[in-house]
Formats: C-alpha cells, sequence, structure tokens
C-alpha cells in the first residue's frame, strides 16, 4: 500500500483527516505498529522540511532509520520497540538528514490507536522541526562553559595575586625588619650610649649616625614606591611613574625618560592597575636585563590608555619566562591581569635585543572592576 492511502479498517473521516492536518506546521504522519513503523501516510509538510515527497516515506521499509543520523538511529530503534511492546507513547528526539544533505533536528511523539476489539491499529504521529532551538541550546551550553572557565581562570588568578601580594607584603615586613628597623635600633642604642656617658658627640660620629639615618630614610621611600606611592592619588599616573623611574636611576644607574601623551588622567583604579604593571615590567628588566636605559611612555589610544615599558638589555625568550618569582605577578599573570578587565598586555624580545613590553587597558577598566566583566 502506497504513502497517501488509507489503513485497513481507516474509518471514513479519513479525507477530512487529511485535509486538517495537512493544515498544520508539522509533518503529520501515521505508521504501522510494526518492527520498521512502516509509513502509509505522510502530510506534504515534509517536502518543505526535508525535501522527501510523501510517496517517498513509504517506498522501504527502512526508509526513515536509514536517514536518521548514525548517532541516533540506535536509541531511536529502541524507543520505537519500546513503544510497540508497550503499546503507549512514542517519543524520541533525533536528527535526520534532508534530502539535499542538512541535518534537522527532530522531535517526534506519536500515539497508538487502537481498533474497537482494543488491537493496534496504527500509530498518528507528529514530526516538528526543532533545528532552532537545538542550536540556541548548544551556544546556550558554549557560553555556560565559556562563562565555568571564565570564573574558574579568575579564580586562580585571584589566587595567584593573592599568593603574590602576600610574598611581598612578607618581603617588605622583612626589608624593613631586616634594614631600617635594626639601623634605626641601632642609632638609638648610640645616642643612648652617648646620653648615658655625658660626653659630647664628636662631629665624625654625628655625621655617622646623619648618613646612617640617610640611608634607612632612603630604604623606606624605596619600601612607599613598592606599597603605594602618594603620587598616584594627588598628581597622578605620569608623575607617579616619572618619580619612580627616577627613584630606581639613583639605585641603578639607568638613564631614564618618561614620555606623556596622556589625553586624561585614568579613574583611580584603573591608574593603580596600570602602574602596577608597569612597575612590574621595571621590576623584571632591574633583576634579568642588565639594561642601560629605561624609557615608559603612556599614551592615550583608542578610547583607552596604554603603556609601553622599553629596555635596551640582554633580552629574553618570552617562552620561557612564564613562571613567575615569589612575591612577583610574572609576565604570563601580567597578561591575565590586563585581560581581566578588559585590556591586553604583550610581550616582544628577542635575546640580545632589549625587550618591549606593552600593556592597554580600556578607559571604563574602573566600571569592568568593578562589575567583573571581561573582554
Amino acid at each position: 500500500m502506497s504513502a497517501g492511502e488509507p489503513p485497513p479498517g481507516a474509518p471514513v473521516e479519513f479525507e477530512v483527516y487529511r485535509a486538517m492536518v495537512e493544515g498544520i506546521p508539522a509533518i503529520v504522519y501515521l505508521d504501522r505498529p510494526d518492527e520498521y513503523s512502516t509509513n502509509f501516510y505522510t502530510s506534504p509538510q515534509a517536502v518543505e522540511l526535508l525535501g522527501y515527497a510523501a510517496e517517498e516515506w513509504g517506498a522501504t521499509t527502512e526508509f526513515w532509520f536509514e536517514k536518521i543520523h548514525p548517532d541516533d538511529v540506535e536509541a531511536v530503534i529502541e524507543e520505537n520497540r519500546r513503544a510497540n511492546d508497550a503499546g503507549g507513547r512514542f517519543f524520541a528526539e533525533y536528527r535526520m538528514y534532508a534530502k539535499d544533505g542538512r541535518l534537522v533536528w527532530i522531535r517526534d511523539e506519536a500515539v497508538l490507536v487502537l481498533d474497537d476489539r482494543g488491537l493496534p491499529l496504527h500509530w498518528q504521529g507528529v514530526m516538528l522541526d526543532i533545528t532552532a532551538q537545538k542550536e540556541a541550546e548548544e551556544k546556550l551550553r558554549w557560553s555556560l562553559e565559556v562563562l565555568r572557565r571564565t570564573i574558574q581562570q579568575r579564580r586562580e588568578l585571584a589566587q595567584r595575586l593573592e599568593h603574590a601580594q602576600e610574598e611581598e607584603r612578607r618581603r617588605i615586613a622583612a626589608d624593613i625588619h631586616d634594614d631600617p628597623i635594626q639601623v634605626m635600633s641601632a642609632v638609638d642604642l648610640r645616642l643612648q650610649t652617648l646620653a648615658a656617658s655625658g660626653e659630647p658627640m664628636a662631629p665624625r660620629e654625628l655625621m655617622e649616625l646623619h648618613e646612617t639615618v640617610g640611608r634607612s630614610i632612603d630604604r623606606l621611600r624605596s619600601l612607599l614606591f613598592e606599597l603605594r606611592p602618594g603620587a598616584l592619588d594627588r598628581e597622578g599616573l605620569v608623575v607617579a611613574l616619572r618619580q619612580y623611574l627616577d627613584h630606581t636611576a639613583r639605585e641603578t644607574g639607568w638613564q631614564v625618560e618618561v614620555i606623556d601623551e596622556l589625553v586624561a588622567e585614568p579613574p583611580p583604579e584603573l591608574r593603580a592597575t596600570l602602574y602596577r604593571l608597569a612597575q612590574e615590567a621595571v621590576t623584571n628588566a632591574r633583576k634579568h636585563a642588565s639594561a642601560g636605559r629605561i624609557t615608559v611612555e603612556v599614551a592615550s589610544v583608542d578610547n583607552g590608555v596604554r603603556v609601553r615599558v622599553r629596555d635596551d638589555g640582554v633580552g629574553f625568550e618570552p617562552s620561557r619566562a612564564d613562571v613567575p618569582r615569589p612575591g612577583h605577578l610574572g609576565l604570563s599573570t601580567m597578561i591575565e591581569r590586563a585581560e581581566l578587565v578588559g585590556g591586553w598586555c604583550r610581550i616582544t624580545s628577542t635575546p640580545g635585543a632589549g625587550a618591549l613590553v606593552e600593556c592597554w587597558l580600556p578607559s571604563d577598566g574602573e566600571d569592568q572592576l568593578r562589575s567583573g566583566r571581561t573582554a
């Protein structure tokens, strides 16, 4: 019996039923309750949805199974077998090949119609195109996975930043204890000894104490630069960087230059992030570059702020600089920190040719820091 013919024993209202279902925006079908769910009626919507004419559906007993995606066919066969045995509802979602080769997601539901004696007559079902829904679900799953990975990356970065900050605090605390506190304690003990003796202080001794106190003050100033320079809040990013470079130059003998091309001062939180990134780049150069000159450029670029730190040192292979030293961010974490606020950080270097650390953060970076948005 060909597709489109009424099944044996079908009621006289079959033609009325067919006229009604052919106006539904879905494929309506009637199948025999056999192993292959042999089709004997498929509504014309099948041509629009899948490209197969009604006659093709009943051409062979295995037509339906042959068009199902190989990864889905086993589950559909099992559901068909279960529904036939139980005489209940059939339900499956699967991919089916259209005549033009497209994959179409189908939601297939059917109920078993019984005759007057309670015997299976045929399956009455409907097939809906749910491709758009499945694509939306896949996009949602992808977005959720990206969000999950982003949250995990942010958590790991926060842990690394916290660890680096704690290590830096321990180092600064040790420096204060081992250097300024001990020196000033020695000065205090010397002054107490002189006071107890009642003897006047010789000019040479006075000068030695003056020099000792001066060195301690210089060391404390260095620690202030490492913590948070007051100029960063009072006078802005460029002034703070210039003071930091001048101070570092006195200790290293570097030639330093700060190029100011800022149009407007960045917001406070963004300013602090830019300062820390530049400071870390300078610290890396000081520790490893054997440089004689450092240039820092600060510029308003593309609705954001770009900071470049360039040295003329020995250079390095960036791929080998991923492991941070205790108390420091490390180059890879600098990159992640910039990306965390919607920016980027790039390191360019070759052995013997110096290095360039370039970071850019968007001008709305402060809002991104508060909202947790990433680019």
